[in-house]
């Protein structure tokens, strides 16, 4: 029979694409245990932070436990720091600083939150936005390698250093303490300047539970303990291939459809702020005041969705040829401007709103965010000119702990207190609860007010810069705040019966 000859089958090729998900990777010089430079560099950031740590959030010993955590975490890292994450680490000081300046709690939390965030963007050396992200997430993802890194470490510290005859050091260190506090305490009471002295040089903890410090070391401990093992690991998070779109209508219709939007709403917001208050009440049936805190929070979340809509908008957009570059830059970059113009309505309603009804943390806050998006929109239109956005992230970070900290300058509370101040010279009009709430940075203003309402605004401020709560707890604001209150006298008590507002 004679052989045919069927055709053969093309041969199976492997088609699979490669993964677009991003994983993440570590150091392959990452020893297989701790050094033990960063177990002395945990146990000594630890017992800095149980000594400096204050009790409230204000005080010079936050931004003290801070330097001391950045240089144990630097000290027990594998490089050097280079001159870019000095400047990060100096502004990361600078922030938690805030915290000996300005006496209120609540603009010492925001400052000490970012400089979390920042510490975390520091140690992972992130540079783009989804390893600025992965900072959030770190802790958790690698606690596991880090604590299994930090166990071998020890381990291997005590086998090849065993202690001899630790009954000896245990009974010779006790001793030590105790001739040690005994010879203190009888010098200290046989000489007053012996006695400033110790006062001055001791910690003293204030009203402070000794647990709740020494549980706060140990957590700062931890916590720099993982930030070398950081360090080393060297943590990188792979982008993949990045997905962007060859048809450019997938990213323009969307984008272009909300551009036309935003043109629609800034020719009615420019009439309705040049028609002023009649224009309003006759289209709208409100007041100019109401009508500004009316649309405020939209705009808001309008400006922040924006950004959100332009970096997603960025990303997809196929940027290969002239033609969809400048496309591009005309959708993109219009809908930048376009929100500029909303964040200028934004700023006007909140400002109308401030002088009709008074001025609040709240208010002056959201305005300081808003003014912080402003500037993260400047900086999208300028890479987005050059088409260079490799160092935005890092920029947008600066620009964020500057921000941060020319908010702490300009001193809220006592601006605050202030613009209320003033509006009562104007209408006779004080919210003299809300004003007894603020903090010792408000002393200066608030003194204006008449002897009456001073009594009922001030006397909190005044217990509260009054009483002695340790050298940890030291602010320039209180104590700026102690010395103009030093020739008024308030009955020192709770009761704010006769200081209703007006």
């Amino acid at each position: 029979m004679p052989e045919i000859d069927l055709p053969q089958a093309p041969p199976l090729l492997s088609t699979k694409k490669p993964s677009r998900r991003p994983h993440l990777t570590v150091s392959a010089g990452l020893p297989h245990v701790a050094p033990a430079r960063v177990l002395a560099s945990a146990v000594i950031a630890a017992t800095a932070a149980a000594v400096l740590i204050p009790t409230t959030l204000v005080g010079i010993g936050v931004a003290l436990t801070g330097v001391a955590v950045l240089s144990a975490v630097f000290v027990g890292s594998p490089d050097r720091p280079s001159r870019p994450q000095v400047i990060a680490a100096t502004s990361i000081a600078a922030l938690l600083a805030v915290a000996g300046w300005r006496s209120a709690e609540w603009l010492s939390l925001t400052c000490i939150v970012v400089s979390l965030i920042a510490t975390g963007v520091l140690v992972v050396g992130a540079r783009s936005i989804r390893e600025m992200a992965f900072t959030m997430v770190a802790p958790i993802v690698l606690a596991f390698g880090a604590a299994g890194w930090i166990y071998r470490g020890a381990a291997s510290a005590r086998s090849n250093r065993p202690v001899e005859n630790v009954g000896a050091v245990i009974k010779v260190g006790l001793l030590t303490i105790a001739l040690f506090t005994v010879f203190v305490a009888l010098f200290a009471g046989a000489d007053a300047a012996f006695a400033s002295l110790v006062d001055s040089v001791v910690p003293h903890f204030g009203n402070a539970d000794v647990g709740s410090n020494v549980i706060a070391g140990l957590a700062v401990g931890v916590f720099t303990a993982l930030g070398c093992y950081i360090r080393f690991a060297r943590p990188a998070i792979t982008d993949g291939h990045p997905k962007t779109s060859s048809d450019t209508w997938m990213w323009a219709v969307p984008t272009g459809t909300v551009l036309a939007l935003y043109a629609a709403f800034l020719i009615t917001q420019t009439r309705a702020m040049f028609g002023g208050d009649a224009y309003v009440q006759q289209t709208a049936g409100l007041t100019y005041a109401d009508y500004a805190r009316s649309g405020f929070w939209q705009l808001f979340a309008v400006t922040a969705l924006t950004i959100l809509v332009v970096s997603i908008g960025w990303q997809r957009a196929d940027r290969s040829t002239m033609s969809r570059r400048v496309l591009v830059r005309a959708i993109l970059g219009g809908l930048c401007l376009a929100a500029l113009a909303v964040v200028v309505s934004a700023l006007h309603r909140m400002s109308l709103y401030m002088d009709t009804f008074g001025a609040t943390r709240l208010r002056v806050s959201v305005m300081a965010t808003e003014l912080w998006l402003g500037a993260i929109l400047l900086a999208l239109i300028v890479a987005g000119v050059g088409l260079r956005t490799r160092q935005l992230p890092r920029a947008i970070g600066l620009l964020t702990i500057a921000a941060t900290l020319s908010f702490a300058a300009y001193n809220p509370d006592s601006r605050i207190a202030q613009a209320n101040v003033d509006r009562f010279e104007k209408t006779g009009k004080i919210d003299t609860y809300y004003l007894a709430d603020l903090s010792a940075d408000a002393t200066g203003a608030l003194l204006e007010l008449p002897a009456d309402l001073r009594a009922c605004v001030l006397r909190k401020i005044a217990r509260d810069v009054r009483s002695d709560n340790g050298w940890t707890e030291f602010n320039i604001g209180r104590s700026k705040a102690k010395r103009q209150l030093s020739g008024e006298r308030f009955a020192l008590s709770d009761d704010f019966s006769s200081c209703r507002p007006r």
